[in-house]
């Protein structure tokens, strides 16, 4: 099928650190991540962030399951490999945190995916647009949210 790859940026009101702090919060994604339904930390860094961590999202084609392994460079970025998964054969991506003027960041969510069945193309762009879309304004509201 290939890999789709996708990006999406949006300024929050809110530093870096506090970006990055609410996106390396797995356990709490179903709370405020339209997408997720559930997310695990099956194990973690010495430091306490998660190192492999399983999440199941609706897709909207489908639900799918997905164990990533996370790498971070704090504040500035959080990016992961894929381990395996159910309903996708691939993803890797990246989020970037960019501080701005006025305690403001940039942020970016970088994301590649092979759904492993055959989409069109144009159909799969929307998808992963309106997902990825989706997912960073998530972000912006919840970081916005905790920084009060």
């Amino acid at each position: 099928m290939g890999i789709n790859r996708a990006e999406q940026s949006l300024e929050i009101d809110a530093p870096p650190d506090a970006c990055f702090d609410a996106i390396v919060d797995f356990e709490t994604y179903p709370d405020w991540q339209d997408a997720v339904i559930s997310a695990e930390i099956l194990d973690r860094y010495e430091d306490g962030l998660g190192k492999r961590v399983q999440l199941r999202v609706d897709a909207k084609f489908r639900e799918v399951v997905y164990t990533l392994h996370y790498h971070y460079d704090r504040p500035g970025r959080l990016w992961w490999d894929f381990v395996e998964g159910d309903g996708v054969s691939y993803i890797d991506g990246e989020y970037l945190f960019e501080a701005l003027d006025g305690g403001r960041t940039r942020a970016t969510y970088k994301l590649g995916v092979d759904p492993g069945v055959p989409v069109p193309g144009f159909i799969f762009k929307k998808l992963n647009d309106g997902v990825m879309r989706r997912s960073v304004k998530d972000t912006k509201a919840e970081v916005e949210r905790r920084a009060g």
